[in-house]
């Protein structure tokens, strides 16, 4: 197969995983008493990592519309999960923090995806070399597309558009 191919055949693979994930995300998950989506706890990762973290930033950090980081937000917020609070000098901008409910919880949540990563390791036949190939290959993978395509909003390649125009 030529690497044209396997690019192609490894991003229908990104596609089906997609599909699984999506699967999983519409499941909620109980982490000290709150169930969250998925796309909540991994939200509320972020703001975690990124305590101080704006609306905007995090939108951009997560490839979503400024509407779609609201709605999470929101539910965050409605969870008493994190504070929006408005910036300092800059009425347009909030911050955003965790809770100690929100810590809590997302404390809980980083236990689970460790207990998840150990059942996947003892499930997958894999070498420590086999995937620090495949770290690096999705590694750069995401890179080309963010860079190329989510950043700029331009897909390199497109066949359906005449070649002045791309």
């Amino acid at each position: 197969m030529s690497i044209p191919e396997c690019i192609s055949t490894l991003i229908e693979q990104m596609y089906s995983l997609e599909r699984i994930v999506s699967a999983i995300e519409k499941r909620p998950r109980s982490y000290v008493g709150v169930s969250l989506h998925a796309n909540e706890t991994h939200t509320l990762k972020l703001i975690a990592e990124h305590e101080g973290i704006s609306q905007w930033e995090l939108s951009e950090r997560m490839y979503r519309t400024k509407g779609a980081t609201s709605v999470a937000v929101d539910k965050l917020v409605k969870k008493g999960l994190i504070r929006r609070e408005r910036e300092q000098g800059n009425q347009r901008r909030y911050l955003l923090t965790l809770t100690e409910l929100g810590r809590q919880v997302n404390e809980a949540h980083l236990r689970y995806d460790d207990s998840h990563a150990e059942w996947a390791a003892s499930n997958l036949d894999l070498t420590e070399e086999e995937l620090a190939v495949t770290l690096r290959t999705m590694e750069r993978v995401i890179g080309l597309y963010s860079q190329h395509y989510l950043d700029s909003g331009v897909c390199v390649g497109r066949r359906d558009e005449p070649s002045g125009q791309r």
